[in-house]
């Protein structure tokens, strides 16, 4: 896999986890990764921050929901 398809997944991965509000906390945490600066204008591009912002909400609302489910 090259370093761009690494990263990019990194990123999905870490927007899934649930543990990430949307794109700029992602941003700052890939920011610090092998690979941040050949994929930097992929990360910034608005239809890659809707994305990451649309699986952080996705999976914060799975987690909530499974909370709410469990209480």
């Amino acid at each position: 896999m090259s370093n761009s398809k690494h990263f990019q997944s990194k990123a999905r991965e870490l927007a899934r986890s649930g543990k990430f509000y949307g794109w700029p906390p992602i941003a700052f945490v890939l920011q610090f990764e092998d690979g941040f600066e050949e994929a930097r204008e992929w990360l910034h591009r608005p239809e890659t921050r809707e994305k990451l912002d649309r699986l952080c909400q996705q999976a914060r609302h799975r987690i909530s929901s499974s909370r709410h489910e469990a209480a």
